[in-house]
C-alpha cells in the first residue's frame, strides 16, 4: 500500500529495548481503561445442538449450553460482522452447541465479561490479553496470520489525506486520538513514538495537542481520520485494512506519518476453565476453518496458527514497566 508523503516514515527501531525503556517514563499517566459500558449486546448466532447431542448442565468438567464468543470494537461493521456472525454458526455446528456473539462497548466490556463468565471465547490486542490472562483467566491458543513467524502487526500514526502535516512535529496544536487505554498499538505504541520523536515527557504528550481523547476503538478512530474530524490517530496497520476491507473507508482517505516495528499479534483466547475436551474440540475446529471459509481469513491472514501465554513476553515486561495493575488500567 502507498502513502503519499514528503518525507521518510520515523521507524521506532530496537522495539523491545525501546518499549521497556521508555514505558518507565509512562508509570504516572500510560493508560488506565474507560469504565466500560454494559457491552451486554448478545447476537445470536449459531446452530442448535446437532440432533442427538446432550447439552450438558453448567458444572465442573460440564459444557455450557451456550458457547458466547466476545468480539472487540471494530469488529461489527458491514462485512466484518457478516464474517463474525458466519465463523460463531460454523463453530456452533462443529462443535454441536449453540453459540452466541458478545459485542463489547471496548475492550474493558471484554474482559470483565469473561471475568464473569459472561462469554467464553474472546479476540483481544495483545495489552488487552495480558489484562484478561491475569484478571479474567485467559488463555491464548490461536492467531490469525500468513505464518506462525508472520504472527505480528504494526502500529501507525495517521493523519487525513489533506492535512498539511508531513512529520510528528506538525501535529503541534492539533487534535488527537488514541484507540483505548488498554490499547498496544492504538496507545501505547503511539504515544511512545510521540515521546521518542518529538522529545518530549509523557506528561507533555497531552499539552502538545490542543485535545487528546479516547474513541474506543480503531474503527472509530481511523473513521474519524477519514471524515476529518481528527487530525491524527494511533491506529493498528491491520485495523484499518479492515475497515478498508469492508468498504467503510478507502486507502486515499488517510496519510501514515509514523510505523512502528513489529508487535506480536493479539490471540483468540478461551476461558480456563472451560472443560478440556470442549477446548480441544474449538482448536480442531479452528486450525482447520480456513479449509471450510477462507473468506474469513482477509487482510493477508491464511490460517489460524498456535500461540502461547510466553510469545506475549515482550508485552508482559511493557506492562511490569508501566508498574500498573489490570485494575488501575481499568480504572480510567
Amino acid at each position: 500500500m502507498m502513502f503519499s508523503r514528503k518525507k521518510p516514515l520515523p521507524s521506532w527501531k530496537g522495539s523491545t529495548a525501546f518499549v521497556l525503556a521508555m514505558l518507565l517514563a509512562l508509570i504516572t499517566g500510560c493508560g488506565t481503561a474507560p469504565a466500560s459500558g454494559s457491552g451486554n449486546n448478545m447476537a445470536q448466532g449459531a446452530a442448535p445442538a446437532a440432533p442427538g447431542t446432550a447439552v450438558k448442565n453448567e458444572k465442573a468438567g460440564a459444557w455450557p449450553e451456550v458457547l458466547r464468543i466476545g468480539v472487540l470494537p471494530g469488529e461489527e461493521e458491514g462485512k466484518l460482522s457478516r464474517g463474525n456472525k458466519k465463523f460463531a454458526e460454523d463453530l456452533g455446528k462443529a462443535v454441536g452447541i449453540k453459540t452466541e456473539l458478545f459485542v463489547g462497548d471496548d475492550y474493558t466490556a471484554v474482559v470483565e465479561a469473561m471475568r464473569t463468565k459472561k462469554i467464553d471465547i474472546a479476540s483481544y490486542g495483545p495489552f488487552s490479553y495480558v489484562i484478561a490472562a491475569e484478571r479474567s483467566g485467559a488463555v491464548p491458543f490461536a492467531v490469525k496470520a500468513k505464518s506462525q513467524k508472520d504472527a505480528f502487526y504494526y502500529s501507525l500514526i495517521v493523519v487525513p489525506a489533506s492535512s498539511k502535516a508531513q512529520s510528528l512535529a506538525d501535529l503541534k496544536g492539533k487534535s488527537f486520538l488514541f484507540a483505548d487505554p488498554a490499547s498496544t498499538s492504538g496507545h501505547l505504541f503511539p504515544r511512545g513514538s510521540l515521546i521518542k520523536t518529538l522529545g518530549i515527557t509523557n506528561d507533555q504528550v497531552e499539552g502538545f495537542f490542543s485535545n487528546v481523547s479516547f474513541s474506543g476503538g480503531h474503527d472509530k478512530s481511523i473513521l474519524a481520520i477519514a471524515k476529518g474530524t481528527a487530525d491524527g490517530a494511533g491506529v493498528c496497520d491491520t485495523c484499518i485494512q479492515r475497515v478498508v476491507d469492508a468498504g467503510l473507508v478507502k486507502d486515499s482517505d488517510y496519510r501514515v506519518l509514523a510505523k512502528s516495528d513489529p508487535i506480536p499479534s493479539g490471540p483468540m483466547t478461551y476461558r480456563k476453565d472451560l472443560p478440556a475436551d470442549l477446548v480441544e474440540k474449538v482448536k480442531q475446529f479452528m486450525f482447520n476453518y480456513h479449509k471450510e471459509n477462507p473468506d474469513y481469513f482477509s487482510n493477508g491472514t491464511q490460517a489460524f496458527y498456535p500461540i502461547e501465554d510466553k510469545d506475549y513476553q515482550i508485552v508482559k515486561d511493557t506492562a511490569k514497566a508501566l508498574n500498573m495493575s489490570p485494575d488501575e488500567l481499568l480504572k480510567k
